[in-house]
């Protein structure tokens, strides 16, 4: 029996984790934190549950890619709790902030 992770059972969820574990450390770091200000002001979600989930989630062991960048993991977290509904609208708010980022890096190489 395949295991099947919990962000694998939405395609474009595991697609957007599988594109964040190829992104730079830079990137990604910059994404993360991106993403939970998009989850903070964008979504209508009990911002305190919020806080208090990842304070329950401590990262004890590093088995994870992701949870070896602090503000990654947060992020992860607080989508893994999101609603199905939630998610859907994080998912395409969190693309735009990528290819947003990746254009502001692009640019600034070519500089």
């Amino acid at each position: 029996m395949k295991y099947v992770r919990w962000y694998d059972k939405d395609p474009d969820l595991s697609n957007l984790m599988a594109f964040l574990e190829g992104l730079s450390d830079e990137v990604r770091e910059e994404v993360a934190q991106d993403l939970i200000q998009i989850i903070m002001s964008e979504l209508n979600t009990n911002k305190d549950g919020e806080i208090s989930i990842l304070a329950d989630n401590k990262i004890t062991e590093y088995k994870r890619w992701y949870d070896k960048n602090l503000s990654l993991h947060s992020a992860i977290e607080i989508i893994k709790n999101l609603g199905d509904k939630e998610r859907r609208e994080i998912i395409s708010l969190i693309m735009e902030s990528i290819v947003q980022i990746l254009t502001e890096y692009s640019y600034e190489k070519d500089q």
